[in-house]
């Protein structure tokens, strides 16, 4: 990791702004030059194939000599501690990606934005230059509205061609690739950018991506062999001309497809034309978020077979079978039903807000009442004298209702983190982090002390503290700080020498004589005067 105020060059890091699965960008000030820059550092795990600077010298070179309008250019390239690095223009602005996460875009913009970016593709393409990995988070819209194309030619720059390139590995982000790139094909042309723009506009238009499984290999899988899901199928929004277009842009067969990206941005802008251009683009549809990698390891292809484009109103090849599913993607189905869209957070938050506020005042009336009826109890049990059976009642319940309260706190921490734990083994099948921990182990700690509360309390805590508050009164006997046992008075003694010798009399009804009633009132007024 680069630091801020470091040194790269003649450059000095401002910031990090992204991380990419072969890159780290940063925000960078070229002093001499008086500008900022984008640094694209890759990452060293990507540069231990052999004569890799070589290429990356050789690929660099060529990415360098596109200058368009909507190409973000490149400045430099070198490298820093042995990791390879690309100096780009920067850009202030936002992915398209990002853009989409807060709202869809209306038909007129889709169209405004993907021709600049057609037009970006075919110039690169004039050179003979791909760019192998075009997606939503690649297009940057500046603050001006301005769409830009970036990491141009980047998967072949850290994959090389196919003299350097290993074998078994696929170049693409996986709901973009193409399926010649998915089965590995080195011989690629501009078709392959061709069908990943198809899927971008698939994305903008229809709501969603094509194909959304739960892993990579699954979603590479669909790329070759499942059938395109009909646009107007998914989204009876879409106009027949649009789908036509998409369709032939997404054909399995390079052949069947657009041959070119500006016959594609022909065919889409003329049939958007017939659209109102004030109707918004169909609500993006809630999926699973894109894998974060660029480079997908593929084991050996278990479907042998050439690929093969759906056409309107052909039957679909048979699907080959699917291989054994290992034990951890086991019920993916049923945990997609668990998945969280993050995005909903800020809505959730202001509901929340609104509640709290709502029932802020009821919560404040209440803990005002409670409170007086709280100091109105403690008043009246002042007032009251309690006998010595009502006090070992009152003890007995406070401490059998403390043990209840510890009983019922540990009976809520074990069946809310068995919950959070099956919760987390549906949702993620044991492969994701154990979030479940951090509640255990935040509330465990509540737990433990609510368990050494109840001990110092009422267990042999309490045991123990009263067998040093005997052993601290006899060392204080000893040394004649307070009078031995014989001279101190018991509680209730004198009363009840007071009413020794007095014979209790009862009625012919069994009631108390008048005689020995006034005899305990005679006790009992010096202690009543005492109280007053």
């Amino acid at each position: 990791m680069v630091q801020a105020g470091e040194m790269i060059g003649p450059y000095r890091i401002v910031e990090q702004v992204g991380i990419g699965g072969m890159a780290t960008v940063y925000k960078a000030y070229h002093a001499k030059l008086d500008r900022y820059v984008a640094i694209k550092m890759l990452h060293q795990s990507l540069t231990t194939e052999p004569n890799f600077l070589a290429r990356f010298e050789r690929e660099a070179q060529i990415i360098a000599r596109l200058e368009h309008p909507n190409i973000v250019s490149v400045y430099d390239f070198s490298e820093h501690d042995g990791n390879p690095y690309l100096v780009m223009r920067f850009v202030e602005g936002q992915a398209l990606d990002r853009i989409l996460r807060k709202s869809p875009l209306v038909l007129p913009e889709t169209v405004r934005i993907m021709s600049a970016i057609g037009d970006a593709l075919a110039y690169a393409h004039e050179h003979d230059v791909l760019h192998r990995d075009v997606k939503p988070s690649n297009i940057i819209i500046d603050e001006r509205g301005t769409p830009y194309l970036t990491d141009f030619g980047l998967a072949r720059m850290v994959h090389g061609g196919s003299s350097t390139m290993s074998q078994g590995t696929i170049i693409g982000t996986p709901h973009y690739i193409s399926p010649e790139q998915a089965l590995g094909q080195s011989e690629l042309d501009a078709r392959t950018d061709v069908y990943s723009v198809g899927v971008v506009l698939y994305e903008l238009v229809v709501g969603r991506v094509p194909f959304a499984g739960d892993t990579p290999f699954s979603i590479v899988h669909d790329h070759i062999y499942t059938p395109l899901p009909m646009p107007r199928e998914v989204n009876p929004n879409v106009s027949l001309p649009v789908e036509s277009v998409l369709v032939k842009a997404l054909a399995k067969d390079p052949d069947s497809r657009y041959q070119n990206i500006t016959a594609l941005m022909s065919d889409f802008r003329s049939a958007a034309q017939g659209e109102d251009a004030g109707q918004p683009a169909p609500a993006r549809a809630k999926q699973p978020p894109s894998p974060a990698v660029t480079a997908v390891e593929s084991a050996p292809d278990p479907f042998p077979g050439p690929a093969s484009a759906r056409e309107p109103g052909r039957a679909a090849p048979p699907r080959p079978p699917s291989p054994p599913i290992p034990w951890r993607e086991r019920g993916q189905e049923r945990r997609t039903e668990f998945k969280f869209d993050f995005r909903d957070l800020e809505d959730l938050g202001d509901k929340i807000g609104s509640k709290v506020e709502a029932w802020a005042e009821s919560v404040e009336d209440w803990a005002e009442q409670f409170e007086e009826d709280n100091k109105s109890k403690s008043r009246s049990r002042r007032k009251k004298e309690l006998t010595p059976e009502e006090q070992i009642r009152l003890r007995v319940e406070k401490r059998i209702k403390a043990r209840q309260e510890l009983i019922a706190h540990a009976a809520v921490y074990i069946m809310v983190n068995a919950l959070l734990w099956v919760i987390w083994l549906l949702a993620s099948g044991g492969e994701d982090f154990a979030w479940p921990l951090i509640v255990m182990f935040g509330w465990g700690i509540g737990m433990v002390a609510h368990l050494i509360d109840y001990n110092q309390q009422y267990g042999r805590g309490a045991q123990n503290k009263e067998r040093e508050i005997q052993r601290e009164l006899a060392r204080a006997r000893e040394r004649g700080e307070l009078p031995p046992l014989s001279q101190v008075e018991e509680p209730g003694k004198r009363k009840n020498e007071d009413l020794a010798g007095r014979r209790v009399r009862l009625t012919d009804d069994g009631e108390l004589t008048d005689s020995f009633i006034e005899a305990m009132d005679e006790v009992e007024k010096p202690k009543r005067g005492r109280r007053r």
